[in-house]
């Protein structure tokens, strides 16, 4: 953790048993490196210091090298989870690593810090709220870079470079992707890049378990973690704990897949059931987070962590972003692709628009048929669980502060651009970056758990972007994709098959979310959540209290019907826990009022 000051003239905070040198205020491990009037602070580690020639020095040491011979751009080539501050007496750059894995970055046009607590405690904060920014978190579940939810307040994003001189900071990116189109099929076979993969894969994990002899994995019971525990099996021979998470009382538990994996790789293994009860962390998670943060897997990522305890691994394998480097929604793709090159779009906007109305807004096919023309239509947007445009017309006391984002427009010169340009600039960039890893990480810290990720490595990547679609998202043609007849993952999913049990390649992966309603099962539990969020002054500073209490007394009403679709349940669940969440954030950080360490109390 961190905090600083652009020119070293403002008041640092003070931070028990913190360090202050150089104008930052830091806290646990950080590694300094100076060399005449030039300082580098670095959080976090390297994987590829050997490649890059560096094996034998310390990682600051590293990158200061880097810079000094190759200046900013030489940070892309830098594969890790770092955040770096390196200051000259008239400038000051700050690095975050390609995903955001390691601190968050906050900064004001004074002050920078980790977290949004700690950028609180600077002289003069404004707490004024960013409306704009929340209303948009209301309706996506996080507040997308630049901006944060505070007004004066910015976020560095993943992959980003911040550079202060002469009282200007300006930001730059890494790893730009606005350029990146899909590579023709080359006359490789199918066999030479699976090994190629497998071996850049196998590879990947043993830079970041080293030497270790204490490994943890992540098991959800589903290919991604599957192969990360295949591929570490055939590297490594020691002990490995494996963590699962299911759910009480539903059928979307995948406890049985992950102990059949267990069984078959020789895992030493645990695993807990989510029962609702968990949401009594929100708190700390809110604090944690920073900004107002909620999505499927939140509570699932904040049960595994807890879960690990005490008798920590060394490293713990976990298998996120494989989905998303390798490209998902192939057949929204497909969908979306053909709709507009035959002129449907027109037509599917229009039919869109009027089912956006609330008298459409019930569980019945005009629902499904709206769910399903979201995604496809609005392809580049990402899942747009939460409130739509039309719900917070009447849940903002003040509707002009929701703002449509601005558009990019879809790469239509094929099916193959499409997909590619989602895959970079909604898949990457917005769920990988903003959504996945920032949330998988960000509570790993708070439990002090050491979680790596194999599939983010950056040869892996490379090695993505030479990769043709159709290895990527195998289908015959993007008519056959659209009904379905597709392969995610296929590249992946034609090496790993054969080395994993029949029960997991035959059996549909759920994904790292929660089933959102078991939350808000319990009358008692749902009683005080609705008593908080109302007792909230979130409610009457930002939000319609006579649409709030609409909606907690419709939320209780359905909660009692059997047979509403899943997916209408679950987005429904999700509205409820952006209220909490907006609201225990706006406790904590704009009124400064309850201190309830328990939602529930």
């Amino acid at each position: 953790m961190f905090v600083g000051c652009w020119n070293r003239k403002g008041e640092l905070p003070e931070i028990p048993q913190a360090k202050q040198e150089g104008g930052i205020v830091h806290k646990g491990t950080c590694r300094c490196y100076q060399r005449n009037n030039t300082q580098l602070c670095f959080f976090g580690e390297l994987y590829n210091k050997e490649e890059l020639g560096y094996g034998l020095i310390d990682d600051a040491e590293t990158l200061f090298s880097v810079y000094t011979q190759k200046g900013i751009q030489g940070f892309a080539g830098l594969d890790g989870a770092f955040t770096c501050i390196l200051r000259t007496p008239d400038s000051v750059l700050v690095v975050r690593d390609r995903h955001g894995l390691s601190d968050q970055v906050y900064y004001t046009n004074t002050y920078f810090a980790s977290s949004l607590a700690l950028l609180k405690l600077t002289n003069g904060f404004d707490a004024t709220p960013n409306y704009q920014a929340l209303s948009s978190f209301l309706s996506i579940g996080y507040i997308a870079t630049p901006s944060s939810a505070f007004s004066g307040v910015q976020k560095l994003g993943a992959g980003e470079v911040l550079m202060y001189k002469d009282g200007r900071i300006e930001s730059d990116y890494l790893f730009p992707t606005d350029t990146i189109t899909p590579v023709p099929l080359k006359e490789k076979t199918l066999d030479e890049y699976a090994d190629e993969y497998a071996a850049l894969h196998a590879g990947a994990i043993r830079k970041r378990i080293g030497k270790s002899t204490n490994v943890g994995i992540l098991l959800s019971g589903g290919y991604d973690s599957g192969c990360n525990l295949a591929a570490l099996r055939s590297l490594y021979n020691g002990d490995i704990r494996s963590y699962s998470i299911g759910f009480r009382g539903d059928n979307w538990t995948e406890l049985p897949l992950a102990r059949c994996m267990s069984e078959t790789f020789r895992t030493i293994h645990t695993e807990y059931e989510i029962d609702g009860s968990e949401i009594e962390a929100l708190p700390g998670l809110v604090e944690q987070l920073g900004d107002p943060f909620v999505e499927g897997g939140l509570m699932v990522n904040y049960a595994v962590m807890r879960l690990i305890g005490n008798d920590k691994p060394d490293v713990i394998l976990g298998g996120d972003g494989s989905d998303q480097y390798f490209g998902t929604s192939g057949r929204e793709v497909a969908l979306h692709y053909l709709i507009s090159r035959y002129g449907m779009k027109p037509v599917m906007n229009l039919l869109y628009t009027i089912l956006s109305r609330p008298a459409f807004d019930k569980d019945t096919s005009f629902y499904r048929l709206r769910f399903h023309l979201d995604k496809v239509l609005h392809i580049l947007d990402g899942d747009l669980f939460g409130f739509p445009a039309f719900q917070q017309k009447k849940l903002l006391k003040d509707p002009s502060s929701f703002r449509h984002s601005p558009l990019l427009h879809p790469d239509m010169r094929s099916f193959e651009h499409l997909y590619t340009q989602h895959a970079y600039k909604s898949d990457l960039e917005k769920i990988i970056n903003q959504v996945i890893l920032f949330k998988a990480s960000k509570i790993a810290d708070m439990f002090d758990n050491h979680l790596v990720f194999p599939y983010m490595d950056l040869d892996l990547y490379r090695f993505l972007m030479r990769l043709p679609v159709c290895y990527k998202c195998k289908g015959d043609s993007p008519f056959r994709i659209a009904k379905g007849e597709t392969t995610a993952k296929y590249l992946l999913k034609y090496h790993y098959k054969p080395m994993l049990p029949d029960a997991i390649t035959a059996k549909k992966k759920q994904g790292g979310f929660a089933p959102m309603p078991i939350f808000f099962q319990n009358d008692k539990q749902r009683a005080r959540i609705a008593d908080y969020i109302l007792s909230s002054s979130v409610v009457s500073d930002f939000l319609n209290r006579d649409y709030v209490e609409k909606f907690i007394a419709e939320y209780d009403k359905e909660s009692h019907e059997a047979g509403n679709w899943f997916w209408y349940k679950q987005n429904r669940a999700i509205q409820y826990f952006n209220l909490l969440a907006l609201s225990v954030w706006w406790e904590r950080f704009v009124r400064e009022g309850k201190t309830y360490s328990k939602i529930t109390e």
